[in-house]
């Protein structure tokens, strides 16, 4: 008998359509079912990038006598987490209360009321490394059901309660966040040898990466020692795809070397624009390279016709995790020259008994480009040519190969940051196509998930776009728009922004001055979440504190900047003593502390017309300005942001305007005369 999940659009809740188990997408059916007959729910979160989520499905919800048992016993629900992240964040937290960890299968025990009482993550199909098997945890559930009630509804009380307490206001903070105080701690507990923090898994950190960037920006050297070296250990890591492009989702070991195999949108997206950001503070030839390896991966890999970016590549293929990216040394010497397998073998650490599981190599390189080019005496720019020369045939080998699957959804969240990428990419590395990718991208989520009442879907497939948009995809489409909105100042872009804006502070706004998760009418929760720490991506609320920002800044509204200063003083507390999840917000905070600088520039001509000055403007990465542009490409459209008002050419000659705090210097005609202001402290 088929399940319920056939018509789902998440690929995650489609591989589990043919499942013996009656799995139910969450909803009015399931939950209404476990109320009228009084039945625990089972829920199980995943993804369907996940490789533990597959192997759980293969070992348990395929064999028929668990399907039974669970048929018999537990309404059973399958949650893609990447649709529902509110769901997955309130069940993480019980069962990261409940066992000291969390992770993915994520399986949780609820009562008809949605209380967790019980919970874990992956379970083996028989007892190992002193695991239970899943048997064993459902017959425990089972019998304490029927047998002791009372407990179970007080354990399931005292969880819940737990969790509403997560989820209470913190208390604003008097004191500033020391931000030197932070970057010496960072840099104290820097792994100077392997590069990161802590030991494996190690994950590639983004949002704090920026923060330091921002940093090393104002002059930090600490900071910049950090991003220099650990962008450099993390590009010779096998983390990093040196033949597709494209960064997995964690390394698996401290060196950076093993990955999980998973390619995540959201990781890429934010990785090309920490190296593009990288590569401006130090002018590394090595990580442009990444950058555009990355982006071009995504392009290739991630995109789909229409404009969007998919979600997720997997880990696995038919022949085990991992086995499509690594390579044999026989493989080697079949696919290349015998002088280009000598060249490969020079810059990379590739051997017959392979650095990865039954003698595969994952590729990775000796030592930076630069110092192997110094080496062997030639260039830089002459030794990556021809590097990725080589390494393209590899990659045209293994496109042959049967490849992973992938999970073709389109998230907003994520598409955003996509979207920011190929923006920022194009202006500072002067890439005329990846321009063009982002206008298509953005046109695509105005296009599919944007409703006319200005309300967001957070998820397209098939055509369908489904599940109302958290605080996290609003605030990433803004910031996407205003990055697109900086290509050519077109102000309809702008008026989106201030759109999408209100919405945000509608439907997601708390008393206590900052946001909820989850769209106010989202009605199937215990609690309507509110996470403050970064996870894998930005935490929502520091997005829209730095919305604020933005909004500041164009509009010289002191509002917004009194709106972000007050976000920011209530994790301040936590920022301060856990800054690896609080990265986002450290940026936040590094805006405020400084003087910003807006630019307005002014002209009786086209946009060519302001060439000059923009390409001074975008020769570095200027975390800390905005700009906006006024021509007669659309001349005669409103929704100019109010930094344009009453702004005027002199002498009818392109101008532009330099304030530092909204105190602006005198309007300038030449190029000269701009540069020496926009780089004037």
């Amino acid at each position: 008998m088929a399940n319920h999940l056939a018509d789902q659009t998440s690929p995650y809740l489609k591989q589990h359509k043919d499942n013996p188990v009656d799995w139910y997408p969450w909803g009015e059916a399931a939950l209404s079912r476990a109320r009228d007959e009084n039945k625990p729910i089972f829920i199980s979160i995943g993804y369907a990038a996940c490789h533990w989520c597959h192997v759980m499905a293969h070992e348990s919800f395929e064999d028929q006598n668990i399907a039974n048992f669970l048929n018999g016993n537990f309404i059973n629900i399958k949650v893609d987490r990447e649709e529902r992240p509110d769901l997955d964040d309130i069940y993480m937290q019980a069962v990261v209360m409940l066992t000291g960890r969390g992770g993915w299968p994520m399986s949780v025990f609820l009562t008809p009321e949605l209380k967790p009482f019980y919970g874990g993550t992956y379970f083996p199909p028989s007892p190992r490394q002193g695991l239970p098997s899943f048997h064993q945890v459902l017959q425990m559930v089972v019998d304490a059901w029927h047998t002791q009630p009372e407990a179970v509804r007080h354990n399931a009380e005292i969880l819940t309660n737990e969790i509403l307490k997560e989820q209470e206001n913190p208390v604003p903070s008097e004191i500033i966040l020391d931000l030197d105080v932070i970057i010496h701690h960072l840099h104290a507990n820097y792994d100077w040898r392997t590069g990161g923090w802590g030991g494996a898994p190690k994950f590639p950190q983004p949002m704090l990466i920026e923060f330091l960037i921002q940093q090393a920006l104002t002059g930090n050297q600490l900071a910049c020692d950090m991003v220099d070296h650990l962008l450099e250990k993390m590009a010779l890591g096998g983390m990093y795809d040196i033949v597709g492009g494209g960064f997995h989702r964690y390394s698996t070991d401290t060196a950076w070397l093993i990955p999980h195999f998973e390619k995540m949108l959201y990781d890429n997206a934010q990785l090309s624009l920490t190296y593009l950001h990288g590569y401006k503070l130090t002018e590394k030839a090595n990580f442009r390279q990444v950058v555009i390896n990355t982006l071009d991966f995504i392009r290739r890999e991630m995109s789909n016709p229409k404009g969007g970016f998919i979600s997720s590549i997997d880990a696995d293929t038919h022949e085990g995790e991992g086995r499509y990216y690594g390579w044999e040394i026989s493989e080697l010497t079949d696919i290349l020259s015998e002088e280009n397998f000598n060249f490969l073998k020079e810059l990379t650490d590739i051997s017959e008994s392979g650095n990865f599981e039954s003698g595969l190599n994952i590729l990775q390189l000796k030592a930076p480009l630069k110092q192997i080019a110094d080496q062997m005496q030639i260039s830089e720019e002459d030794l990556s040519i021809r590097l990725q020369k080589v390494l393209s045939v590899l990659r045209d080998a293994r496109e042959a190969r049967v490849p992973p699957g992938k999970d073709h959804k389109v998230i907003v969240e994520w598409n955003g940051i996509a979207v920011r990428a190929f923006t920022e990419a194009g202006l500072l590395l002067e890439r005329k196509d990846y321009l063009e990718i982002a206008k298509k991208g953005m046109q695509f989520l105005l296009n599919h998930t944007l409703t006319p009442d200005v309300r967001l879907h957070r998820t397209w497939n098939d055509g369908l776009s489904r599940h109302p948009g958290t605080l996290a995809d609003y605030a990433n489409l803004i910031i996407a728009l205003n990055n697109v909105y900086n290509i050519n100042f077109n102000p309809k872009l702008f008026e989106q922004m201030q759109s999408l804006f209100t919405t945000l502070q509608e439907i997601f706004t708390s008393d206590e001055g900052l946001y909820y998760d989850t769209d106010a009418n989202v009605s199937d929760l215990i609690v309507r979440p509110r996470s403050l720490q970064d996870n894998t991506i930005p935490s929502g609320n520091a997005l829209a504190a730095y919305v604020h920002w933005l909004f500041a800044n164009y509009e010289n509204n002191p509002r917004h900047f009194d709106a972000a200063r007050a976000m920011v003083s209530q994790v301040t507390e936590k920022a301060g003593k856990y800054p690896l999840h609080h990265g986002a917000w450290l940026q936040v905070a590094g805006l405020l502390a400084k003087d910003s600088k807006q630019v307005a520039l002014v002209s009786k001509g086209p946009l060519t017309s302001l060439s000059s000055f923009l390409d001074i403007y975008r020769k570095t990465y200027r975390p800390f300005s905005i700009i906006a542009a006024k021509h007669t490409d659309f001349q005669f459209q409103a929704g100019f942001p109010s930094l344009l008002r009453d702004r005027t050419t002199i002498n009818g000659k392109p101008t532009a305007y330099v304030c530092e705090g909204f105190t602006c210097q005198m309007p300038v005609n030449t190029p000269e005369a701009f540069e020496h202001q926009l780089d004037q402290e």
